[in-house]
């Protein structure tokens, strides 16, 4: 049996949460050891062997000398180690670096938080045996001097379409998800009186509330379980998504898989067709509300078929 060291310190997010269940669900025949500094990976992966590490994010990079020799050990006893929060520490065995986060590949000097994740991820690079990434609009960030691995695709499903309708959004409150514009596009949906279900990932956000306050066509969902972000997307006819950048953009994925359209930035992180994809032009607003009132009205089978996102951990 193969023994490979899950290094999740730095997942927290619902996509990277989303990836290490799957991950240790779908490969067979692993014994896993998992590092963990997110106290809620506690509720989700049960049985597996762990150990909290409760040194700051910044000092990571050396965990090596940080932690106690014994579980040092017991590291490097391992046949491999995935690094699943964007960079890690050296060690003795086959060890990866798993790319989630895509901006300080692309925005490096947009903030001093994305210039020192820049400068983690290249020292990563340097002591890892391979970069994981999720598709190849991501692997093309990566200098060709490092051996990268794509993992993602796409299959394609036949799912039964949503009879529901309105809109859902995820508000997150970080400049890249594009907030003010997804404000401004809440306001214009509603004003048509359309429902718009927002699922806030940024808890209490007085820009949201501030902004859209109190709307009979708005409904927000606070403090959300992961497991139930797909139940508000099946109450709903469309997904609406504002990202510049993203690794896969995975609520897309998961809307269309609950039968859902979606209206999406005209980006190279979704350069899919498919009669439930809807583009708009970046940051655009009339071009974003025109293609969200096509999703709407447009008349659909029971069933249709449109692509998943899956990966396949089997190559590592």
């Amino acid at each position: 049996m193969e023994k490979i060291v899950l290094n999740a310190c730095g997942v927290k997010s619902k996509g990277g949460i989303t990836i290490l269940k799957n991950l240790i669900n779908e490969v067979d025949n692993v014994d896993f050891f998992l590092l963990y500094d997110n106290h809620e990976l506690e509720n989700h992966l049960n049985g597996i062997k762990k150990l909290y590490i409760n040194y700051p994010r910044f000092t990571h990079p050396i965990l090596n000398i940080l932690i106690n020799k014994q579980n040092l050990k017991k590291i490097n006893s391992y046949d491999k180690i995935i690094h699943l929060g964007n960079f890690g520490f050296k060690t003795k065995n086959y060890s990866y670096t798993f790319i989630q986060n895509i901006l300080p590949l692309v925005s490096p000097y947009s903030s001093l938080r994305n210039f020192l994740l820049k400068l983690l991820y290249l020292y990563s690079f340097r002591i890892s045996d391979e970069i994981i990434v999720q598709q190849k609009h991501v692997s093309d960030l990566i200098p060709h001097s490092f051996k990268k691995k794509i993992i993602g695709n796409t299959l394609i499903k036949m799912v039964e379409q949503s009879k529901n309708e309105g809109f859902v959004v995820i508000f997150d409150d970080v400049k890249n998800k594009n907030p003010n514009f997804l404000i401004k596009l809440i306001l214009e949906l509603a004003k048509k009186n359309n429902k718009v279900d927002v699922i806030c990932s940024t808890p209490k956000s007085q820009k949201l509330f501030n902004k859209i306050g109190t709307n009979n066509n708005v409904n927000y969902f606070e403090n959300i379980k992961n497991e139930d972000v797909l139940s508000i997307f099946k109450n709903n006819r469309c997904y609406v998504h504002t990202s510049k950048y993203e690794t896969v953009g995975l609520p897309i994925y998961e809307a269309l898989e609950s039968g859902l359209k979606v209206v999406v930035p005209d980006e190279n992180y979704i350069p899919l067709e498919n009669d439930n994809i809807f583009k708009y032009t970046l940051s655009n607003i009339d071009s974003a509300f025109e293609a969200c009132m096509k999703a709407n009205d447009v008349t659909s089978p029971e069933k249709l078929e449109v692509p998943v996102y899956s990966e396949n951990w089997d190559l590592i």
